[in-house]
């Protein structure tokens, strides 16, 4: 007989880190917001979920918040993000987020619109949380690469 113990076995195997915590994002956002017009808007809404169910440590210096955020990336398989002081904003530089060719094949030429905006709304929520505020907003500055690659900035 194949009971409860072998699905609850099988589950966590069987799909990707990225995926599991993703897409219970996606769920709970579209339960809440099913009838939005707006995808990027809702992918956004869903990146701001995600980082609220994974909240970072008080983190004192851009360093210490740099390897918070790279620590969940990296449990997702999700890339890495480096920061940048400028004397007008702070350039958030997310690599590998995707290999955007697959994902573009996946999911089509759409993702590029929407695809960024997760991470978007992830980092306003990140950056909130530690004090940005609600005057300075996370914006993506560039198109994402073949690489994954996406460039956003904190600003007011």
């Amino acid at each position: 007989m194949f009971g409860p113990k072998k699905i609850d076995y099988r589950i966590p195997r069987q799909s990707s880190r990225l995926w599991r915590s993703l897409l219970t994002a996606f769920a709970n956002e579209f339960v809440t917001n099913p009838g939005s017009n707006n995808i990027r808007e809702v992918m956004y809404k869903i990146g701001h979920r995600f980082a609220t169910q994974s909240p970072l440590p008080t983190c004192n210096s851009l360093d210490e918040f740099k390897t918070a955020m790279n620590s969940v990336w990296q449990d997702l398989d999700w890339g890495w993000v480096d920061l940048e002081e400028t004397p007008a904003s702070l350039r958030i530089i997310h690599h590998q987020s995707t290999n955007a060719y697959l994902i573009n094949d996946v999911f089509g030429e759409q993702t590029k619109i929407w695809g960024p905006a997760i991470l978007e709304g992830a980092y306003q929520k990140w950056l909130s949380a530690m004090g940005a505020g609600e005057s300075l907003k996370v914006t993506q500055s560039d198109e994402t690469d073949e690489f994954g690659t996406t460039e956003y900035q904190l600003k007011a």
